[in-house]
């Protein structure tokens, strides 16, 4: 699967300038607009996202929105100053997917992103999310051309895991050889494409135990991603 596009579209250049780095540090194409009519002229079927803000000049983003819903089912994400339940009511109702209440934090919005993508693959099968574009091992689905892990709940349904793109390039290096042990130098030279030095340990130490706050029921007690003492670390 290609990378996922993202078309965003705010009049505020700071706060565009803003989501197309984070976005953009994520693995995302970004596609930006600056007002509802550039939104309409960029669209197209090959777009898997739309960030919209409600307040812009000429069209709004509710009428986009609209517009929109006439032709293309991808899901749609609005950026909101108001935080009634009004207003994100009418948002929703129209067509839209998911709103962000400004300022949001970079956490946030990528969990919402995320989360929007994951739903469109997997219950809209816009290319069928097949096992194919996925390392699966255990509770665990990597996704290998793109940031995204899904690990199973009690109820084995699919939760995404919001983690950071190191983290999720170790995880995936791991989990197409799990049993096996990864020195920390073979993980810091193969995913940081450095040369290794010792306290380079600490670096893969950090990202080890951020991984594991997100996939452990008790990170102090991990029961997946287990440390080898003096060897390394291995996915069980």
């Amino acid at each position: 699967m290609s990378t996922q596009t993202i078309l965003v579209a705010d009049d505020n250049e700071e706060i565009l300038n803003i989501l197309e780095i984070l976005l953009e540090s994520e693995g995302y194409q970004v596609i930006l607009a600056s007002n509802g009519d550039e939104v309409l002229e960029k669209i197209n079927d090959k777009i898997d996202l739309v960030i919209l803000d409600i307040m812009m000049p000429g069209k709004s983003g509710l009428e986009v929105c609209k517009e929109i819903r006439e032709k293309y089912q991808m899901p749609i994400l609005f950026l909101t100053a108001k935080s009634s339940d009004s207003d994100k009511s009418l948002g929703l109702l129209i067509g839209g997917d998911d709103y962000l209440v400004k300022p949001f934090s970079h956490a946030e919005l990528t969990a919402r992103v995320k989360s929007l993508l994951r739903r469109y693959y997997v219950y809209r099968g816009k290319e069928n999310a097949a096992n194919d574009d996925f390392f699966t091992y255990d509770i665990f689905s990597v996704a290998k051309d793109r940031n995204e892990i899904l690990m199973k709940n009690d109820k084995g349904e699919d939760v995404p895991v919001d983690i950071s793109e190191l983290e999720y390039q170790i995880f995936k290096l791991m989990i197409q050889s799990p049993g096996r042990i990864f020195p920390a130098q073979l993980i810091y030279e193969s995913i940081w494409n450095e040369p290794y030095y010792y306290n380079s340990n600490a670096t893969i130490m950090v990202h080890i135990r951020n991984i594991r706050t997100k996939i452990e029921t008790d990170p102090s007690n991990p029961t997946h991603l287990l440390t080898v003492w003096g060897k390394g670390y291995k996915l069980q």
